[in-house]
C-alpha cells in the first residue's frame, strides 16, 4: 500500500489540471436554466476512456436540452474477482451559482489557492468526479489490479431529482449486485468521520396567494397578496414546527425542518399592491412522520387560511421524495469503510443521518446498503465553494485501502 499511498500523494497537479478540463464547461439542468450535461460528458467520457478498462454511456432521453438526451457515464476496471464492485456514484450536474456579487472568484472557472481549489460544483460534486478518475490513473499507471471491479459512476440530473440519472437507471437497468461495495462521495464534514446512512425524505411546495391588486395608496381597495403571503409562510413555519416536532439524533439537525426559500417576482413599482404572490417551501421530514400527513395538515392550514383572509391559495407539490429504508448500519460497506477510515486517518467514524438528498435512497429502495461519505468543509451551493487539495488525497487512500 505504501507504494500506492505515495502515487497518490503525486497526483496534486493532476487534479487541478482534470478541475480545470471540466469545471469550465457549464452543466445546470433545464430545471435552472441550462442545457443539460452533454457537453461536460463529452469530456469526462474521453478523459475516462483514458484510465478505464471500458467505459458506457446511458443516454436518457429529455426533450427539453438541445441535445435531447442526459447522459450518463459508467467506467469499470476489472478486477480479480468480477462478481463484486466498489462503485463511486459522482453526478455532473451542478446548481447556478447564485449572486454572482458573493463570488470572489470567477465561479466556472477554476481558482487555486494553496490547498484549496474553489469554482461552482468543485465539492458538489466534483470532489466525488476527481476522486473516481484520478484513483483509476492511479491503478493503471501502477498496473495495479484490485481484488474487486472498481467502477465509477458519473450521472445526470442529481441537482433536481434525478429523474434522468440515478433514479432512472436503478429501476431500468440491473447494473448493481447485492454484495456491492456502494460509495458515494456527495456528503460529509472536515473530519472524514461522517458516514451517511439514512436521509430524510424531501417535499419542496409552490404557493400562490391570489388577492386583488390596488394602487398603494388605497390599500382597503385591494386584498395585498404579498402581505398574505409573509403570514402565511409564518403561520406554516410555524404550526409545521409545532405539530412535527420529534427529534431522532441521528440525524443533524434532530428535527424535521419546514424552511421558506424562493419567491417570485410579483409587481414591478413600488406603489401596487400585489394581487398575487408566489413562494417557495422546503420541507425535510423525519422518516418516521408520513409525508402525506404532512401534506394534509399544510392543506387543513391552507383551507383555514383563505376563509379567514378572503383570499384564494394554490399549492403545487414541486418535488417529493420519500426517504426509504436506512442502510444496515452492520453491514460489509459501512464495516470497511470505518475500518479504512480508522487505518488511514486514524479516527472512528460514525453512522448519522442528513436532511440532504442524495442518490442513496434510490438504492436502498433496491435492498442495497449504500454509504455517502467524503470529507469536506460543506461549501456545496455557497458562493466561492471549494474543496482541499489535501483532503481529496487523503480520501483516495481510504478508497483504495477499502478495494486492496
Amino acid at each position: 500500500m505504501e507504494s500506492l499511498y505515495k502515487e497518490i500523494d503525486n497526483q496534486r497537479d493532476f487534479i487541478i489540471s482534470l478541475y480545470k478540463e471540466f469545471i469550465p464547461i457549464k452543466a445546470l439542468g433545464p430545471e435552472n436554466g441550462g442545457e443539460g450535461e452533454y457537453s461536460r460528458a463529452i469530456k469526462l467520457k474521453e478523459i475516462m476512456e483514458k484510465y478505464f478498462d471500458e467505459v458506457k454511456e446511458i443516454d436518457v432521453k429529455d426533450e427539453r436540452v438541445p441535445s435531447k438526451v442526459r447522459p450518463n457515464l459508467i467506467g469499470t476496471i476489472k478486477g480479480r474477482n468480477q462478481s463484486k464492485t466498489l462503485w463511486i456514484i459522482a453526478h455532473m450536474d451542478t446548481v447556478p451559482e447564485g449572486d454572482r456579487s458573493l463570488w470572489k472568484f470567477d465561479p466556472f472557472s477554476i481558482t487555486v489557492d494553496g490547498d484549496y481549489i474553489y469554482g461552482r460544483g468543485v465539492e458538489d460534486d466534483g470532489q466525488a468526479i476527481v476522486l473516481g478518475i484520478t484513483l483509476a490513473k492511479v491503478l493503471k499507471e501502477l498496473n495495479l489490479t484490485p481484488n474487486i471491479n472498481f467502477s465509477l459512476l458519473i450521472s445526470a440530473d442529481e441537482e433536481t431529482g434525478s429523474k434522468y440519472g440515478v433514479s432512472y437507471l436503478a429501476k431500468n437497468y440491473s447494473l448493481f449486485n447485492k454484495d456491492d461495495i456502494i460509495l458515494i462521495p456527495d456528503a460529509g464534514n472536515p473530519e472524514g468521520s461522517m458516514i451517511e446512512v439514512a436521509e430524510k425524505s424531501i417535499l419542496w411546495l409552490k404557493f400562490t396567494v391570489i388577492g386583488k391588486q390596488a394602487h398603494a395608496s388605497t390599500p382597503e381597495k385591494g386584498i395585498n397578496a404579498h402581505l398574505l403571503s409573509m403570514i402565511l409562510g409564518v403561520t406554516l413555519y410555524e404550526e409545521l414546527h409545532e405539530k412535527y416536532d420529534a427529534k431522532n439524533e441521528l440525524f443533524e439537525p434532530p428535527t424535521s425542518t419546514f424552511e421558506i426559500t424562493k419567491v417570485e417576482k410579483n409587481v414591478e413599482n413600488v406603489n401596487t399592491i400585489p394581487g398575487k404572490h408566489t413562494f417557495y417551501m422546503d420541507c425535510r421530514i423525519l422518516p418516521q412522520y408520513d409525508v402525506d400527513d404532512v401534506l394534509n395538515t399544510i392543506n387543513e392550514i391552507v383551507k383555514r387560511f383563505e376563509a379567514e383572509n378572503n383570499c384564494k391559495v394554490e399549492v403545487e407539490v414541486v418535488n417529493r421524495e420519500d426517504t426509504t429504508r436506512p442502510t444496515d448500519e452492520n453491514s460489509e460497506t459501512v464495516k470497511l469503510l470505518k475500518n479504512a477510515i480508522k487505518a488511514v486517518k486514524g479516527i472512528d467514524a460514525k453512522a448519522i443521518g442528513i436532511g440532504g438528498g442524495t442518490y442513496a435512497k434510490y438504492l436502498r429502495s433496491l435492498g442495497l446498503n449504500p454509504v455517502v461519505w467524503m470529507t469536506c468543509d460543506e461549501t456545496a451551493h455557497e458562493p466561492n465553494e471549494y474543496v482541499r487539495i489535501s483532503y481529496i488525497l487523503s480520501d483516495l487512500k481510504v478508497i483504495s485501502y477499502m478495494l486492496m
